[in-house]
């Protein structure tokens, strides 16, 4: 969920690419309505989406937090996608399809998230995502660049425990522009049993300062679940 990463004047004057934008679909299902759900999703919603040209979305949900939240997390390739209609799709198909989405639903809010690659740390590649802690920080206004540099310690340190990986990403149109989004991952509970002690010890070892009052003024965390089943995954 939410990834990324001095020579010549030739070398110079190549930009890197910008990380490629993520659309966050959250929402929350009906108590008694999880099953439901379910099926939609792998019955309706993702051939629908397929059928759209939709290749690469991932569904999570919350093991620990609040109850039925569910995170749709798909790739596009910039604002302008939204200005064209899905193609073999029709507005009665999609109309049906959100019709009984929203009979199985609470709420609902999208919006982008941009990844950090500098401030992440890459699973090995071919990584599977399994479990994960989510922890969404909203930063003091002013405060960002002490934040990132705080962060960029401190995934420094988690790369060296029994983590996965560490994906960082920023919240952008549809949410806070100070809110920052930090996924560790891991492959199961015991691996998350686990890694206070391995934090500590790394942490120790780096000598990891604390981190200044005032910078972060919330923080939430939440433990979530990869669901392959609901997810659409792009060929390999």
């Amino acid at each position: 969920m939410l990834v990324g990463a001095a020579g010549s004047s030739a070398a110079l004057a190549q930009q890197p690419a910008a990380p490629q934008a993520i659309e966050i679909t959250l929402l929350h299902v009906k108590p008694g309505q999880e099953q439901a759900f379910q099926d939609w999703v792998k019955n309706e919603s993702n051939p629908l989406r397929i059928k759209g040209g939709v290749k690469d979305r991932e569904t999570w949900t919350t093991t620990m937090g609040l109850g039925g939240e569910v995170y749709f997390v798909r790739p596009i390739t910039g604002v302008s996608s939204y200005d064209t209609p899905p193609s073999g799709v029709s507005q009665a198909e999609t109309a049906a399809v959100v019709a009984k989405r929203q009979s199985m639903i609470l709420d609902l809010r999208t919006y982008l998230v941009t990844p950090r690659p500098e401030l992440s740390v890459a699973p090995k590649p071919g990584y599977r995502p399994k479990l994960a802690v989510l922890s969404t920080q909203g930063v003091a206004p002013g405060h960002v660049s002490a934040y990132t540099t705080n962060l960029r310690a401190l995934t420094a340190v988690i790369a060296k425990t029994n983590a996965k990986g560490v994906l960082v990403s920023q919240t952008g149109l549809g949410g806070d522009p100070n809110e920052f989004n930090v996924v560790v991952l891991f492959d199961s509970f015991a691996d998350l049993d686990r890694f206070p002690a391995e934090f500590g010890k790394a942490a120790t070892a780096a000598k990891l300062p604390p981190e200044a009052a005032g910078v972060v003024a919330r923080t939430n965390y939440r433990v979530i679940r990869y669901q392959p089943e609901l997810s659409i995954v792009p060929a390999r």
